[in-house]
């Protein structure tokens, strides 16, 4: 492992989880949203994350940066010899999902989104469950950023015993 490899980490993971963090407020902040541009109640959405090989995405990046200086490989090696075995792996976000469940369908006549019967779709969020979601983000970004500092500290303390 490199020696800047934990600082990557730490910081794809709370890049990752600052996202999550930030859908989740959406999804408390329209929680009675009827309208929306797209027509219909606000759809509560979801973030998922993807394991991802922290080399290989090094790798493909060192690459591409190669490649566009023009360097050539002349050997013919390859960066293979600088993959590591296990894998360092890391998390990224893969994608933010729509949750299409049925609204929450409420009796109100007089709300200006009723329908013909007088129900009003309201978006089918748990304010109770995305609490709960919004403290685990938290506590993973905190984590990361724990993380985070230790590498640092570890860092520091190897620079001052070179220095020393």
């Amino acid at each position: 492992m490199a020696f800047l490899d934990s600082f990557d980490i730490s910081g794809y993971g709370l890049s990752a989880q600052r996202v999550r963090v930030n859908t989740i407020s959406s999804n408390i902040a329209n929680a009675q949203t009827t309208r929306t541009a797209e027509g219909g109640p606000y759809r509560r959405q979801e973030v998922v994350f993807k394991a991802v090989d922290f080399n290989s995405v090094y790798n493909q990046a060192l690459e591409r940066s190669t490649n566009q200086l023009g360097y050539s490989d002349p050997l013919k090696e390859g960066l293979s010899g600088l993959k590591p075995n296990p894998a360092i792996m890391s998390v990224i976000v893969d994608k933010i999902v729509r949750d299409d469940q049925a609204p929450n369908m409420k009796y109100d006549p007089s709300h200006l989104d009723a329908d013909t019967k007088g129900y009003v779709a309201y978006p089918n969020i748990n304010p109770v469950i995305e609490m709960a979601d919004l403290v685990e983000a938290t506590r993973s970004y905190q984590a990361n950023v724990a993380a985070f500092e230790s590498a640092k500290n570890i860092a520091s303390g190897a620079i001052s015993i070179l220095q020393a």
